[in-house]
């Protein structure tokens, strides 16, 4: 029992030791050490699960809890307009679709129609689980997984490219003569 309690501190104390040594390389003032710039900075593949994260963070900063007219919590979390469009813009910059001078003409021309599919009955809010669905809609053809090659908007891998085992029309057989 004494030896276990002594490898557990052991191990927390070289934790605590590796949480020092990282954090004495930051700057005292939180700034970025190695002073990259977004630019500088990559999501790998751009591969779907990023983009999921990256909108977690941002829609999940920006959702509120629902209230009732009484003032109640609702347990249910609400993306307001306002805040949906501001998420929507840093969604867009921090995953890479646009640079930030491109953001709000994007938003300007597209923000209101992909607004307006989503909350069809004018409320002014979405709920949580539709963030996703709203940020993706909006992308549009910003999307990396549009006519990726394979997916069903593909219109330039398929045909001739992947033929089917099935032989020719001259070849088949007639049905019943098996």
């Amino acid at each position: 029992m004494y030896s276990k309690f002594i490898a557990v501190v052991a191990l927390l104390g070289s934790v605590s030791a590796i949480k020092l040594s990282v954090q004495d390389d930051s700057d005292p003032l939180g700034r970025n050490v190695d002073k990259n710039t977004w630019e500088d900075m990559h999501i790998s593949g751009y591969n779907g699960a990023d983009e999921d994260e990256i909108m977690d963070n941002i829609y999940g900063h920006y959702a509120k809890e629902g209230r009732t007219p009484s003032g109640h919590k609702t347990g249910q979390k609400l993306l307001m307009k306002d805040d949906a469009k501001v998420a929507a813009g840093t969604t867009l910059e921090a995953a890479h679709k646009l640079k930030p001078a491109e953001v709000p003409g994007y938003l300007d021309a597209h923000f209101e129609s992909a607004w307006d599919h989503f909350d069809q009955n004018h409320e002014g809010w979405i709920r949580y689980e539709e963030t996703h669905t709203f940020q993706r809609f909006l992308n549009g053809q910003l999307n990396k997984f549009s006519a990726a090659p394979g997916s069903l908007g593909d219109l330039s891998s398929g045909g001739k490219t992947y033929p089917l085992p099935y032989p020719a029309a001259s070849e088949a057989v007639p049905v019943g003569a098996v």
